[in-house]
């Protein structure tokens, strides 16, 4: 026995993933005496060995680390210490350092044991161990332990109690643990609240009402799903018909992979995507036109059964789900039982429930494979909250940052890390900002937090910011560029296109198609695209937005064919109300609207992405046609573009555009690289550059760009870039 060795501090996360049980069967496995527990930042493990054992240690330990687990830093110093055994000793933890990690897919093992005859837990709907499930959609309050999650009513049978309680076994400590002896009830009950059937009769009949064609909301991990048939039409229609919701697709829940690939064109990177522990909705090119499901797009959204709840109901129903959120237009998904009757009675038929709580309700977080690379486009299920340890480039300012108003995410920092909230949604809705407040007075709660700073838009009018008495406002469009610049580390300056639909500008005038140069520290606005006027504050209504740019250039005469359909009355007042409007934008997200409703002639969206969703549909790489943007100083043009879209079809309309603007992107970033030699990054933010189709047309042409990826390009990312700018040093 050697009367020295070494202390390893491994920060990240690394609490409540499995990984003390995993050193201890490390280290017994390598014959290493010593000791590992989590304390108030890290966990630290204790070895008494020579410095050959631990580098060969921390070789296996980094290869094979648990699978949830995330390793930032790993610090270590020799001690004095002398053991003739290895164990888990008792946590030394301060509740208000710990993490919370999201919610996760089933693992692999958990799935085997599943379809698994002689197991005990074969087809148990909520069999789970340390590397899977359920985290922070039951946890109540830190540290996470049973008793402080909605498994605090659940009693642990002695078989459980035993996996519980054993650190070889994968079970160890797993908070949501329990089996068919102490299992969680499920029910499938009428609109009246009458228990119809229990358990996996529950499942069995809810199978059987859904071929029948029923509406059904079954409650999954973060929330209430809507689901039915996905291939039954008349279920479809009534299913749009009562949730109002006219084309905005909807989310398609697959089995497994075999019965995905039947809808969709995946690939190697795709398939593992879905497959993965994050499990999120995944877009993908359609091997045929679904009815009812994606209208316009040639894409569908598809996502893998993620729990062994899900896995049970395939059991009985042998084809696509729909499982969209239950939730109203513009609202928060429905996670309780109350909700779900109040609000949806008029929309299910039947609803599955189960009397584990839901404490923390998700969204499902979706993504897309642009150029091999995977792109969140929504960070909830699986990848929020998240935890960002900050490096010396930035302060440690107890701060929260609000974000944005629509795909609201909040940010807060404190310790040395950043946290990011789950997808809360558009807070607009008074709903969106109750439990967003909900969730910010938990976290101020949990870690005993008083915020030195309180971060905002510089949107004057934006109710929900107003209870948090901000002290420091940053311009919506920097801060998408921040986030990017802060996802890749860039530090120097950098020419930004933050493309998008709306936010407040610094003249007070709405912004959305911008170039900055910036860093994280300051920005200058040095381009954007022509302004226009806006005839109304509905930006849905899309035909308004041709007729404003008809009349800003006075082109009547060359719209007549697109004038024509409009009643003259109609016009005369549009014209009327066009003349004394004071609303003035640069956005290319209404721009794009435009171009939309020439190549479709449609009136008005029905969702956000409608527009460029279409586009990328009807976009032609084989044929050889584009628009071009001129620029007028710092001024971006596109008359010359509109004046041939009001005569080209469809086609030519999608593919002029998007070549345009890739060739203008382009194009613009040569010269000006050129002209700046000391600036060598392209920063691509804002919505807009969620369209694939563009950055696949950028990437062939070889801009060398950088995105949002892992944060999402979009407006939920306000929030970070917000608190990235205003604690860099």
């Amino acid at each position: 026995m050697l009367p020295y060795g070494y202390e390893i501090e491994i920060q990240g996360l690394v609490q409540g993933v499995g990984f003390r049980p995993f050193v201890y069967n490390l280290a017994k496995k390598s014959n290493l005496c010593g000791e590992v527990y989590n304390d108030t930042k890290a966990l630290i493990i204790k070895l008494s060995c020579n410095e050959e054992d631990l580098k060969k240690f921390l070789n296996k330990l980094q290869k094979n680390k648990p699978q949830l687990s995330r390793i930032d830093e790993i610090k270590i110093k020799k001690i004095k210490c002398s053991y003739n055994d290895f164990c888990i000793s008792e946590s030394k933890i301060n509740t208000k350092s710990s993490a919370m990690l999201s919610d996760f897919a089933i693992c692999s093992e958990c799935k085997k044991e599943f379809y698994d005859e002689k197991n005990s837990r074969f087809m148990y709907p909520f069999t789970t161990c340390t590397q899977c499930g359920v985290r922070f959609s039951i946890i109540k309050s830190l540290p996470y332990d049973r008793k402080n999650t909605s498994m605090s009513s659940f009693e642990l049978c002695k078989s459980c109690q035993n996996e519980y309680k054993d650190p070889l076994n994968r079970r160890f400590h797993a908070q949501p643990l329990s089996c068919p002896k102490c299992k969680i009830n499920i029910f499938l009950k009428d609109k009246n609240q009458n228990i119809l059937f229990k358990d996996k009769e529950a499942v069995k009949q809810a199978a059987s009402l859904l071929n029948n064609g029923k509406i059904l909301a079954f409650k999954g991990l973060g929330g209430f799903h809507l689901m039915c048939d996905a291939l039954n039409l008349h279920t479809l229609k009534e299913l749009r018909l009562r949730k109002k919701r006219a084309k905005k697709p909807l989310a398609i829940m697959c089995k497994n992979l075999e019965m995905a690939q039947n809808l969709a064109f995946i690939n190697e990177k795709e398939a593992e995507i879905l497959e993965s522990k994050e499990a999120p909705i995944l877009i993908l090119k359609a091997k045929k036109e679904l009815e009812l499901i994606s209208f316009d797009s040639d894409k569908i959204g598809i996502m893998l059964a993620y729990t062994p709840l899900h896995l049970l109901l395939f059991e009985y129903f042998k084809k696509p789900l729909v499982a969209t959120s239950a939730n109203l237009s513009g609202e928060s998904i429905i996670s309780n039982e109350k909700d779900l009757l109040d609000k949806l009675s008029c929309v299910f038929d039947f609803y599955v429930d189960y009397d584990r709580d839901i404490v923390n309700s998700s969204d499902d977080s979706i993504a897309q494979v642009v150029n091999d690379e995977l792109m969140y486009l929504r960070t909830s299920r699986g990848k929020r909250p998240q935890y960002i340890k900050l490096d010396d480039n930035f302060q440690k300012k107890k701060t929260l940052a609000l974000g944005a108003e629509l795909k609201n995410e909040f940010a807060l920092c404190y310790d040395d890390k950043i946290l990011l909230s789950p997808y809360m949604g558009d807070m607009k809705s008074i709903d969106v900002q109750k439990r967003a407040k909900k969730l910010i007075d938990f976290f101020i709660k949990t870690y005993e937090l008083e915020f030195d700073y309180v971060l905002a838009d510089k949107h004057p009018h934006f109710s929900y910011t107003k209870p948090y008495k901000a002290n420091a406002f940053i311009q919506h469009h920097y801060a998408h560029a921040c986030a990017v610049m802060f996802e890749h580390k860039i530090y120097t300056k950098s020419i930004v296109f933050c493309f998008d639909g709306t936010g407040y500008g610094d003249d007070a005038k709405i912004w959305g198609g911008e170039i900055l140069k910036a860093d994280l520290k300051s920005y200058e606005r040095i381009a954007h695209f022509s302004e226009f006027k806006l005839i109304n504050t509905d930006i849905k209504n899309i035909q308004n937005l041709v007729l404003s740019l008809i009349f800003k250039w006075n082109l009547e005469d060359n719209a007549t064919k697109f004038l024509e359909k409009i009643d003259e009355k109609k016009l005369r007042n549009l014209k009327k109300i066009y003349s004394l409007s004071k609303i003035h934008t640069s956005s290319l997200g209404r721009i794009i609207d435009a171009f939309y409703a020439l190549a479709f002639g449609e009136e008005k969206l029905d969702f956000e992405a409608q527009a460029g969703l279409c586009m990328e549909k009807f976009y032609d790489f084989k044929l050889d046609y584009t628009y071009h943007f001129e620029m007028k100083q710092n001024t971006i043009c596109f008359k010359e573009a509109f004046l041939q879209a009001l005569n080209d079809d469809k086609i030519k309309i999608c593919t002029g555009f998007l070549n345009a603007l890739a060739n203008f992107i382009y194009s613009y970033s040569k010269e000006f690289l050129k002209q700046n030699k000391d600036i060598k990054d392209v920063i691509l933010c804002g919505g807009v550059f969620q369209n694939s189709t563009l950055l696949k047309i950028l990437k062939i042409k070889g801009l060398n760009y950088k995105t949002g990826l892992n944060f999402p390009v979009n407006d939920s990312s306000i929030a970070l870039g917000q608190i990235a700018h205003f604690l860099k040093k």
